[in-house]
């Protein structure tokens, strides 16, 4: 087998599920109803490429970071290679990933981020996947690489009463 055909390429997806507060059982977490629970591919933008690639290559983090923020806002511009962060120009929030929401299955990485209640509450049409080089926060606008951005077919319209786990799932 020639060596073209055995290389793999990086895939993505990412899976979002959303809860919402029963009415009739506001203090039962157990009664919280699903609202959705849908994955979609992404697409990995050449910023985040570079830097999973330097990263691999023994840069380390003094160069490019690991695994560092998921964030999400209500930009409908589709998803590009040269994007650098989410488009969204004021609904854009990102959640820092801790070591704890990293957990690797052979041969995927799953990487998550719960927003609560009271965070980002308007459409989600945007998810996006970046390092932990920004200063002080982990988002593009504060220094770090964006690695993934995808649009949302079916956008969550997120309340206060919705709280929802975003999980990034990268396949080699």
């Amino acid at each position: 087998m020639a060596a073209k055909a055995r290389l793999k390429a990086l895939k993505g997806r990412v899976h979002i599920k959303a809860w919402e507060k029963d009415p009739n059982f506001p203090d039962d977490r157990t009664k919280d109803i699903v609202i959705k629970d849908d994955y979609f591919c992404n697409l990995i933008v050449n910023t985040g490429k570079d830097s999973i690639l330097k990263r691999l290559g023994g840069c380390g983090l003094s160069c490019f970071g690991e695994a560092g923020g998921i964030g999400v806002g209500d930009s409908t511009q589709a998803a590009a290679l040269t994007d650098t962060d989410l488009i969204a120009a004021s609904n854009k929030t990102w959640v820092d990933i801790s070591t704890a929401d990293k957990t690797y299955v052979r041969p995927t990485l799953f990487i998550t981020a719960d927003f609560g209640f009271a965070q980002a509450n308007y459409t989600w049409n945007e998810v996006g996947l970046c390092d932990d080089q920004g200063t002080p926060g982990n988002s593009p606008a504060e220094g770090s690489d964006l690695w993934a951005r995808q649009i949302d077919a079916s956008p969550l319209v997120k309340t206060s009463s919705t709280r929802a786990i975003v999980e990034w799932q990268l396949t080699l």
